[in-house]
């Protein structure tokens, strides 16, 4: 029974050490949340260029799909689809709350399979 639990208590310190680290990549944002002070500290003019800046693993492609290419990552900006990555390019930080990195998983218990296999970035805005 000892050793059960030892092993169990092993798993769990695993994943929660792992979903820390998840997106991790500098920036003073913690694990998969950007803030507004995170973005505007570097300076970029857009969100795309934010991201690059602190997180660029958020912008990459992930996985193998096809023979064409890897799946891309889908963005989502208060709670509706608004397409890709570079789409953040035409977003202007002052319009924004924060920037969370939802892997695929969460980005598919989120939104459904809209949300694609490449993960998905949320912006939640001013409104």
């Amino acid at each position: 029974m000892g050793r059960l639990r030892f092993t169990t208590a092993l798993v769990v310190a695993t994943l929660l050490v792992a979903c820390a680290s998840t997106g991790s990549g500098g920036g003073r944002g913690v694990g998969n949340v950007l803030t507004y002070d995170d973005l505007v500290a570097t300076n970029e003019t857009n969100v795309y260029m934010a991201i690059q800046s602190l997180r660029p693993r958020w912008l990459r492609a992930r996985g193998q799909t096809s023979a064409v290419g890897a799946t891309v990552v889908t963005v989502f900006v208060d709670g509706s689809p608004r397409g890709e990555a570079s789409d953040l390019r035409g977003m202007r930080l002052t319009d924004i709350v924060d920037v969370t990195y939802l892997s695929a998983s969460e980005a598919t218990f989120r939104f459904g399979t809209i949300a694609g296999s490449g993960g998905s970035i949320e912006i939640n805005t001013r409104r």
